[in-house]
């Protein structure tokens, strides 16, 4: 299985990425670039492009579970919008 189709078996609501993603902003303090946050996820060995962060970015976003901030065309600011004792009774 490649990297890609590994990520995309990941990004289905429910999977463990979506935890990580969660995990990692706690460690970077609740806010981080798209880019800081994709380093933390592939020091996890998440294999993720940015389209497919910024998918599943969406999708939390969507469930209130993050906050994704442009400052300008390329960058953007994730914030984390749930503590962890809250996350873990929701599902994603």
């Amino acid at each position: 299985m490649t990297g890609r189709e590994y990520a995309r078996r990941l990004v289905r609501p429910g999977s463990e990425i979506y935890s990580r993603i969660i995990e990692a902003l706690e460690k970077l303090g609740g806010k981080a670039l798209e880019e800081v946050l994709l380093e933390e996820l592939r020091k996890r060995g998440f294999d993720v492009s940015m389209p497919e962060l910024r998918q599943m970015l969406m999708k939390l976003e969507i469930r209130d579970k993050v906050r994704v901030l442009s400052l300008d065309e390329e960058r953007h600011v994730v914030e984390l919008l749930v503590k962890k004792e809250e996350s873990s009774r929701r599902n994603y």
